[in-house]
């Protein structure tokens, strides 16, 4: 290996580390953001919960929905891996069980595979996340639905699993409520919580990937700039011994 091969590759390791230590940084600035919006919208999903299982006559037809929450991005560790492999072992050992994923991961993953999947669902983060009225509707007819997500705990990753229809409790209400608006309030609220936590873990989860390999970048320039100045080292000494060879002769 030779000081120019030397120098190109410390070059390419200068823009990696450039380009990792970006990407940590951006996904650090959004993290405060969205750990504020995860603390509303869990006490949004938390309050209309009560309310659901107080008012809601829920179904008894033996027909369950599965949803997964994985990334549209890679770049942020085991995330996805995990919670494919924990879903792959729900599905193994549920029937009657519909699966909808939300995240080009999983679909890419699934799809592969040629699993069946009810709704492939895309959301852009920086926009507000609902279900259309489609999949609301439908989502109405299922005795319980069961989100599948991470979430970040004592610094580790979690697989949650959320039944959204947990138990039943009698309805006491003798006022006129509007069904519809309370159980779509209480799907988008679920999906608004979860979905956040989701990617709060993932922009988590890719800064501190993203770190250790600007970390580890920057231990493989210093090691090729040893080699390099090693190998100058050795090149100018060999000149020098020419020289007083020549010399001498």
């Amino acid at each position: 290996m030779n000081i120019r091969d030397i120098k190109t590759k410390i070059n390419i390791l200068f823009n990696i580390n450039k380009l990792t230590n970006t990407m940590s940084m951006i996904s650090f600035s959004k993290m405060k953001k969205i750990f504020k919006k995860c603390l509303i919208l869990n006490k949004l999903y938390s309050e209309t919960r009560k309310i659901i299982f107080e008012i809601y006559n829920f179904n008894k037809n033996n027909f369950f929905c599965c949803i997964l929450i994985t990334t549209n991005k890679g770049f942020c560790g085991n995330i996805n891996n995990e919670i494919i492999k924990y879903c792959l072992k729900f599905l193994k050992n549920n029937i009657n069980l519909d699966l909808i994923i939300i995240g080009k991961k999983a679909i890419d993953f699934f799809s592969k595979r040629n699993i069946y999947i009810k709704k492939k669902i895309i959301f852009n983060e920086k926009k507000d996340v609902f279900f259309s009225k489609d999949v609301l509707n439908f989502l109405k007819y299922y005795e319980n639905v069961f989100f599948l997500s991470s979430k970040i705990i004592n610094n580790n990753i979690k697989i949650i699993k959320t039944n959204l229809y947990e138990k039943i409790k009698k309805n006491f209400y003798e006022i006129d409520i509007n069904y519809i608006d309370i159980i779509n309030n209480y799907l988008n609220f679920t999906l608004n919580y979860l979905y956040s936590e989701n990617y709060f873990s993932e922009l988590k989860f890719r800064m501190t990937t993203m770190k250790s390999a600007t970390d580890s970048s920057k231990k493989i320039i210093k090691n090729m700039n040893i080699i390099k100045n090693k190998i100058r080292q050795f090149k100018v000494t060999q000149e020098m011994l020419e020289i007083i060879n020549s010399i001498n002769l």
